[in-house]
């Protein structure tokens, strides 16, 4: 379960959101003022921060200086103000996003979920590995790895297979895999793609892998 910080020093908001953000199946913690706020996030305990502005003492903006000195966590910065200049003020000092009150708690997850996933694709691609179960992919040498012996895959094989497991569980569309990885245009009855599915899953032994929703969508089975 991921977890999040609130930093914010208004305990009807950060009670609500951390309410709602529970029932999104995130494990949030409160801190209501900047005192331990900079310790708390250098724990790495957190996979994102919601860090207000206009805390007492130490504001946002200092805390969120400070925490860029040595961390890169995702930051979503909370304010009453709503000038341009606040926001260009807030990402240039290292905040991934800017929201401002009153904000709705389902946009404000919806740019959470959106931050987290482009964190873990950069994690992900700085250290050239995806992994899924017994299975390893190395998108720097081009590797299918399960178990730790490697499997020999083609190049479209080995593209379809790491788009699909980049995807997290989300459908990927045959158009998609037609167009960016075959590159066909006119797809609409070639089964191309249902034959490489059909390798990848033998190849790696696992016939469930990759589910095939109504011949038009696939997803890896998580």
């Amino acid at each position: 379960m991921q977890k999040i910080l609130i930093i914010e020093d208004d305990i009807w908001i950060s009670n609500s959101l951390k309410l709602y953000l529970e029932n999104s199946s995130f494990d949030v913690e409160i801190e209501g003022s900047w005192t331990y706020a900079v310790e708390k996030i250098l724990s790495w305990k957190y996979e994102l921060i919601i860090l207000d502005v206009n805390l007492p003492g130490k504001d946002g903006i200092m805390i969120c200086q400070e925490v860029r000195k040595t961390s890169q966590i995702p930051i979503i910065m909370l304010t009453a103000k709503n000038s341009e200049l606040d926001k260009v003020i807030g990402l240039e000092i290292g905040a991934d996003d800017y929201v401002s009150k009153p904000f709705s708690p389902r946009e404000l997850l919806a740019r959470i979920n959106s931050i987290l996933r482009r964190s873990l694709q950069n994690y992900k691609e700085e250290n050239h590995l995806l992994k899924f179960e017994d299975i390893e992919i190395d998108t720097q040498k081009i590797q299918v790895i399960k178990n730790g012996k490697e499997i020999p895959f083609t190049k479209n094989e080995f593209e379809i297979l790491k788009k699909i497991i980049e995807e997290d569980g989300n459908m990927v569309e045959r158009e998609t895999l037609m167009k960016d990885i075959i590159g066909y245009e006119n797809y609409a009855f070639d089964r191309t793609i249902d034959t490489h599915i059909k390798n990848i899953r033998k190849k790696l032994e696992n016939k469930d892998i990759i589910l095939t929703i109504r011949w038009q969508w696939y997803r890896l089975n998580k």
